[in-house]
């Protein structure tokens, strides 16, 4: 993308992570949202471990965005990551981890009103500890 002459150049993926760090280190989580246009960008050549953890930063923004000002938009968009967070959990082997997001994903999705699809989720919880040998996660 070209930039005019007096844009100030785009932030190195380095600046990026570190402005993303320092905002989540100050919990400051409108600072963090900032940065989610290159949330994909950052994730490409990160270990699916450091994948996580930015998937963590940015739902947890979304998480108290949507608290703080009663925001559909960041209530929907937490949810949509942290459907890509069951899926990497899954990917990674992490299934306790995995059947818990989905407990979590399940209680989103009841507060924003979608009841069915909360209750779906909650079974592949069920689902996931029971494959897993753990008779099921707490939900």
């Amino acid at each position: 993308k070209k930039h005019k002459k007096t844009c100030a150049p785009p932030l190195s993926l380095d600046d990026v992570q570190e402005r993303l760090r320092v905002a989540s280190d100050a919990h400051d989580w409108q600072e963090v949202l900032k940065w989610e246009g290159r949330m994909d960008e950052l994730m490409e050549e990160q270990s699916d471990t450091s994948c996580n953890l930015t998937l963590c930063q940015f739902s947890w923004a979304y998480s108290v965005g949507a608290r703080s000002t009663g925001s559909q938009h960041h209530a929907l968009s937490e949810i949509r990551l942290q459907k890509r967070q069951v899926e990497l959990l899954g990917k990674m082997e992490r299934f306790r981890d995995q059947g818990e997001k989905m407990c979590i994903l399940a209680i989103g999705l009841e507060d924003a009103g979608r009841k069915q699809e909360a209750g779906a989720w909650y079974q592949k919880a069920r689902d996931v500890g029971a494959a897993h040998g753990f008779f099921s996660v707490e939900c």
